[in-house]
């Protein structure tokens, strides 16, 4: 697979998301974008940080999400 050097990420995942929303997009390098979607798959940022909570720190800490 040839990878860019940088590619959109879409914050919340397209199909499940309404429409094309500019302030959802940020430019990633690719391959971090890869190992992203390699761990999160189609994951919104709540269900990521519920994920981390629960899976790998057992829920001793609690990270949450607050969109600016």
């Amino acid at each position: 697979m040839k990878h860019s050097r940088n590619n959109r990420h879409h914050i919340i995942p397209r199909s499940r998301c309404k429409g094309e929303v500019e302030d959802n997009i940020v430019i990633v390098d690719s391959r971090l974008h890869d190992l992203y979607h390699q761990l999160f798959s189609n994951k919104t940022p709540e269900e990521i940080a519920e994920f981390l909570n629960a899976y790998f720190w057992g829920y001793h800490y609690n990270i949450t999400m607050t969109r600016l």
